[in-house]
């Protein structure tokens, strides 16, 4: 997430039901102060919860109707993958092979010819779009800002200014690392949802106001303090709260639609790091917690209205994949994949992706392939997320159309 403890946490990582609303929670209590810390010296030992015990609001999300556009958009179960090989050199991308690669993702996943055509089905000119990447890893493992590139060029193509474009990210210290849009694309906003401001020798978490407490996913679980990263995450309690941008429109300084701009990387307990995880830990605050119940706290976030609605398409940065020890930088284990992904239901694409991990893991030995129906099985998360109707998981066929570029 962000901070000197933010890698630590993340390479613990590597190493290692029931919907209701909050009024049917009684026992759930209120968040602190927001911006409180505290520092007991040393973490209590948590007990995990049931997942299937687990009582949340999703429910509250599920009454909500859907758009056209929302999870899992007009493409339910299509995943697009364009193939360039030789896309990489040094492990990073060649001139141009991004914006190639994403364009002719994007022409095999609509149909269209003109890819200003493709573009115009998502977004449109007069609306204001965030574009969400995941940056962790930087130069080793995270988003490449060439597809960052190739993604405003084509939001550009679709009749959008850049003006019109915002580029966010949870921690400025993430962020400034991969993107500095005033390098690269002048006028592109860079938005921060938090920052750190030192007081006393410690970060003190920045940016409360941007993030609306009337929008929340709840469950009835939270970490000791000492456990919850506060100076981070801002409050513990039973609550996460939802960023403005999302839950308010272009005119109201927020944005219209998001695009989802994943990494094809390993994740420690949830097996990979993909377009509903980049998602869900990008977009709410006390999420610490949610890793001691992840497959239901991932695909649930996801189903609230600012993600379910707004993210309207995702295009997975696949030039190279981390197929163990993520989500933590481990170059040993990241490998050339000369791909980019597109699709409008995550869910097919985290579960396409989720096959790449696993061939990988595979081809190096480190699993062996009567292992791989137990862990299908076990991650049960993207089940959640299809039973949550965002997306198509097991219940048919994916329809991967592939595309090969010389």
């Amino acid at each position: 997430m962000g901070g000197d403890n933010a890698m630590d946490r993340r390479e613990f990582l590597a190493l290692g039901g029931a919907a209701l609303t909050a009024a049917q929670v009684p026992h759930l209590q209120t968040p602190p102060t927001p911006g409180a810390t505290s520092a007991p010296a040393t973490a209590q030992r948590v007990v995990r919860p049931n997942p299937t015990a687990l009582h949340t609001n999703v429910a509250v999300a599920l009454r909500q109707p859907k758009t056209p556009l929302s999870m899992p958009g007009p493409y339910p179960g299509v995943v697009a993958e364009a193939y360039l090989p030789g896309s990489m050199k040094n492990m990073q991308p060649v001139p141009g092979a991004a914006e190639r690669m994403v364009e002719a993702a994007l022409l095999t996943l609509t149909g269209d010819k003109d890819v200003r055509d493709a573009w115009r089905r998502f977004v449109s000119p007069g609306e204001r779009v965030g574009i969400k990447f995941n940056p962790v890893g930087h130069q080793i493992c995270g988003v490449t800002r060439e597809l960052i590139s190739a993604v405003v060029a084509g939001i550009e193509k679709s009749g959008i200014p850049r003006k019109d474009m915002l580029v966010w990210h949870r921690f400025d210290d993430e962020h400034a690392r991969t993107y500095k849009p005033e390098e690269v694309h002048p006028g592109v906003q860079a938005y921060l949802l938090n920052w750190f401001i030192v007081k006393d020798g410690r970060n003190t978490p920045g940016g409360f106001e941007r993030w609306d407490q009337s929008a929340f996913y709840e469950a009835d679980f939270e970490l000791p303090d000492a456990d919850n990263m506060l100076e981070e995450m801002f409050h513990g309690g039973p609550r996460s709260y939802f960023p403005k941008i999302l839950t308010q429109g272009g005119k109201e300084g927020g944005v219209d639609k998001v695009i989802n701009i994943p990494v094809l990387k390993h994740h420690g307990i949830s097996v990979i790091t993909g377009a509903l995880k980049n998602l869900a830990y990008g977009a709410t605050t006390n999420c610490p917690r949610g890793h001691y119940f992840i497959h239901r706290y991932v695909p649930e976030v996801c189903a609230f209205p600012p993600l379910r609605d707004k993210v309207v398409l995702n295009i997975m940065d696949g030039f190279r994949v981390q197929y163990d020890r993520g989500p933590s930088p481990a170059a040993q284990f990241i490998v050339p994949h000369d791909r980019i992904y597109a699709a409008t239901d995550p869910v097919a694409l985290d579960s396409v992706g989720f096959d790449v991990i696993l061939a990988q893991q595979v081809a190096s030995g480190r699993l062996k392939p009567d292992q791989i129906p137990g862990l299908r099985q076990r991650h049960y998360g993207l089940a959640v997320a299809e039973n949550l109707g965002l997306g198509i998981h097991q219940g048919r066929a994916i329809d991967s159309r592939k595309v090969t570029l010389a």
